[in-house]
């Protein structure tokens, strides 16, 4: 069960290290460094953009998001130290960000690797395993992302899931430390339903202006 296995690798703790979390963001990169033309050929294929386009709303985004992320990562799992007041003067106090464990991302079909991978470098980074669920409407990109991406990923924390809405809803029946949705609102509230069954905290972009 592809689940229970990313479950197993957490609890042993191999993702919570700075260097895994970095080998995984470096390795996000050289997928989208080797791939760049056939990502390029399935932006145009599924959503007609061009080279251009592919290349500065798509890869260039993810890439900025990868170098933020390694640039900043120790500094963000570093303890914070918070105030005391006169009941806590001998106690340690500090705030430790700890990975959630299984995330679920979800993406959509409108900008099918940057609204992916961007939300995949905050989850690796955080030191989290992760199932993937691309758009199946971008078909094209869908396949590389896929096929292709998991080569550069430690595949006992990384997993790609594909299907429809039949799929999705299968997914969502399962326990996950934290889901990630980009896409409608009517389909937002159906996974907030399902993250609700099991108290699980959730990200929904629904939309926005630019």
């Amino acid at each position: 069960d592809t689940l229970q296995r990313l479950r197993e690798a957490f609890s042993t703790g191999r993702t919570r290290p700075a260097e895994f979390r970095a080998a995984q963001l470096k390795g996000l990169r050289r997928f989208l460094q080797e791939n760049k033309q056939l990502l390029q050929e399935a932006l145009a294929q599924d959503l007609h953009k061009s080279t251009f386009e592919a290349e500065v709303s798509e890869i260039r985004i993810s890439e900025s998001e990868i170098d933020l992320a390694l640039r900043n990562l120790r500094s963000w799992m570093k303890d914070e130290k918070v105030p005391k007041n006169l009941a806590t003067q001998l106690d340690s106090a500090f705030i430790r960000k700890e990975p959630f464990g299984l995330v679920l991302i979800i993406a959509p079909w409108n900008y099918p690797v940057n609204l992916t991978l961007v939300p995949l470098v905050g989850a690796l980074a955080a030191g989290n395993c992760v199932v993937l669920k691309p758009s199946e409407f971008s078909r094209s990109t869908e396949k590389v992302l896929a096929e292709v991406l998991p080569r550069y990923l430690d595949q006992s924390c990384f997993a790609v899931v594909l299907g429809g809405p039949q799929e999705t809803g299968q997914l969502l029946e399962h326990k996950f430390d934290h889901i990630f949705f980009t896409g409608s609102p009517r389909v937002g509230r159906i996974v907030m339903a399902a993250a609700a069954k099991h108290l699980t905290p959730v990200t929904l972009e629904l939309g926005g202006k630019n």
